[in-house]
């Protein structure tokens, strides 16, 4: 049987009344009516207008999609949204999380709304790139995913459990493309949390250490939206105190952090003792922490300057515990 596409053309101008959607349906789907299809592509374009990135600031977009292949399930031509070099001017809040100002001609844009990459398949998700299959810079060869293939199983194992993550979203392409809404956000570092979570199983380095900066960052979502993110606060601390406590941070730097963000988390949830512990036994906390690793432990583990940039850092933080506004923004 022979395809009217004209026909076809002027019954979903009836379901839809909008000749953009019309023609968005016939790209996406083809010459076919479905109901599915239909209620499909209404949800992508209701997500849209939920969340617009402003456009009406001047400057260039700093932001540009590679396409990435999932380490997990295969899918293809997945976008993960990359910030271009020196177009943001970079700060931290007190939690370490980046703050973001457009800079050298570029506008305004929270990468960290869109930093986390999803699988639309298996619901696979990271923010780091070198996670997924990706294009070399020559374009002419792939570069490799750096999970093990013991970490793939298991990921796939997950597969069920990360989509009932989401509930009632069925569009997951759509759901997590730009612009991307807070909530898509939100359970973007869910789906990275849940992977942080099997990494654990498998003892990788920083499992925890990247789910306290996941919770960090949905925080600093539900903060900006005028929400309590208590919740997400107390977990984030409990999170880097067992990454702490193992210390699965190679980096001295990172572990360093991890103290510092133990006792800044302590301050803003009103835990003075659990601040106070920490920070006067700083120094004999690092360095035990590296005998328990079975590392070798020199006299200075990590740059004297380092840990005295650190140290001064905590001790300013935890002297802040009776400052009611030192965290307000936080």
């Amino acid at each position: 049987m022979t395809i009217d596409a004209t026909e076809i053309k002027k019954r979903l101008f009836l379901v839809f009344r909008d000749d953009t959607k019309v023609q968005e349906y016939l790209r996406h789907y083809g010459p076919v009516i479905e109901a599915a299809f239909v209620n499909e592509l209404n949800q992508e374009v209701a997500l849209r207008s939920q969340h617009k990135e402003d456009k009406n600031e001047e400057g260039d977009d700093p932001i540009f999609a590679i396409n990435v292949i999932c380490p997990v399930c295969g899918q293809a031509d997945i976008a993960g949204y990359e910030l271009r070099a020196k177009s943001q001017a970079i700060t931290q809040n007190k939690f370490l999380v980046p703050l973001y100002k457009g800079a050298n001609g570029y506008r305004t844009v929270d990468y960290t709304l869109l930093s986390v990459t999803v699988c639309p398949r298996c619901l696979f998700a990271s923010p780091d790139k070198k996670d997924f299959f990706r294009p070399a810079t020559d374009k002419t060869n792939e570069v490799k995913s750096r999970l093990t293939s013991n970490l793939i199983i298991s990921l796939q194992e997950k597969i069920g459990e990360r989509k009932r993550l989401l509930g009632g979203i069925s569009n997951f392409r759509a759901y997590f493309d730009r612009p991307r809404i807070d909530q898509a956000a939100m359970d973007s570092y869910q789906l990275a949390i849940a992977r942080a979570k099997v990494e654990t199983w498998h003892d990788i380095p920083y499992a925890h250490y990247k789910q306290g900066s996941h919770e960090l960052r949905m925080a600093k979502i539900m903060k900006d939206r005028g929400k309590n993110n208590s919740e997400m606060l107390r977990t984030a601390l409990g999170m880097f105190e067992e990454s702490f406590r193992r210390s699965e941070c190679p980096a001295e730097e990172v572990e360093i952090q991890v103290l510092y963000l133990i006792v800044a988390l302590s301050v803003k949830l009103g835990e003075a003792r659990k601040a106070k512990m920490y920070t006067s036994s700083f120094k004999s906390l690092f360095v035990n922490s590296k005998e328990r690793a079975g590392k070798p432990v020199t006299e200075n583990t990590a740059a004297p300057a380092l840990i005295t940039l650190w140290k001064d850092k905590i001790e300013f933080v935890r002297d802040s515990i009776d400052d009611k506004d030192y965290f307000k923004d936080e």
